[in-house]
């Protein structure tokens, strides 16, 4: 009647580095979100909002990760601008040729 399944502890370790990394790592595309949305969505990061021009750039920040996201006017996603993965030491930058 009721169905049980065991994790091994490397399944179960993974599991909470998913949960625990940030909201982002619970989210599909995100250019299905719009900036109100995704700052409804991401509680768990420190978020900072900046704009230049029509754009609004939204930087979100934990002691794992920075991403910024732009957003045109009416606040839907344009494009990954930056993701800084701290523990790795890596920081992309996208352009338009990436």
């Amino acid at each position: 009647m009721f169905e049980y399944k065991f994790l091994n502890s490397n399944e179960m370790v993974l599991n909470k580095l998913v949960n625990d990394f940030s909201g982002f790592s619970k989210l599909d595309d995100l250019a299905k979100y719009t900036c109100d949305e995704l700052l409804d969505l991401i509680q768990d990061m420190d978020a900072k909002i900046s704009h230049e021009d029509v754009y609004r750039y939204v930087t979100w920040e934990n002691n794992q990760l920075a991403i910024t996201i732009c957003f045109n006017s009416l606040g839907e996603f344009m494009h990954i601008e930056r993701e800084v993965w701290k523990d790795l030491d890596v920081d992309i930058s996208y352009t338009e040729e990436d």
